[in-house]
């Protein structure tokens, strides 16, 4: 039961920051949100003339800061709230592409699944990094590390994966 409710808290951190993310888009002007959106993943502004290794160096960033933060006992209160603002960039994004009149067909084959799956990847990191409270073991018991490598696999296959039907499917 308590392994299905962390599923659960998950998901809604995943859909409370994707609803949140296109809630902004509709508040903010069009140029902060592609200022902002180059910085994460310049292909949803400018498909044309981006370096594909940096959609990988930024989604590998989430990842790294959420592992170093971890790291550090004081530091690991935000953890989760990094895997939200990811999916809150995958909200902002999603909007930004529909409004700027992207196909749906495009859009339900490259964007959507493939940044679901990875913002739904990282915060299952973030949880096996400092699980939830409700989920919080009492006593000193060491962190299973196999989970954590087997998230990263998924996660880069996931990104190559994404890569390839971007390459093919837009350019």
């Amino acid at each position: 039961m308590i392994r299905s409710l962390s599923l659960v808290y998950l998901f809604v951190i995943l859909a409370v920051g994707y609803l949140g993310g296109t809630l902004l888009f509709r508040q903010l002007p069009i140029a902060s949100v592609e200022k902002m959106l180059v910085i994460f993943d310049a292909r949803v502004v400018d498909n044309e003339e981006v370096k594909l290794i940096w959609s990988i160096v930024m989604t590998s960033m989430f990842f790294v800061v959420v592992y170093v933060l971890s790291l550090i006992k004081k530091f690991r209160f935000p953890i989760l709230f990094i895997g939200a603002i990811k999916c809150v960039v995958f909200g902002l994004s999603s909007a930004y592409l529909l409004a700027s009149g992207m196909k749906i067909i495009v859009y339900g084959l490259w964007w959507f699944p493939f940044q679901f799956i990875t913002c739904f990847l990282l915060l299952v990191f973030c949880a096996l990094l400092t699980p939830p409270f409700f989920v919080r073991t009492i006593g000193k018991r060491k962190r299973n590390d196999k989970g954590l490598f087997i998230i990263i696999t998924f996660t880069i296959l996931v990104t190559i994966s994404e890569i390839l039907i971007f390459v093919y499917l837009l350019n």
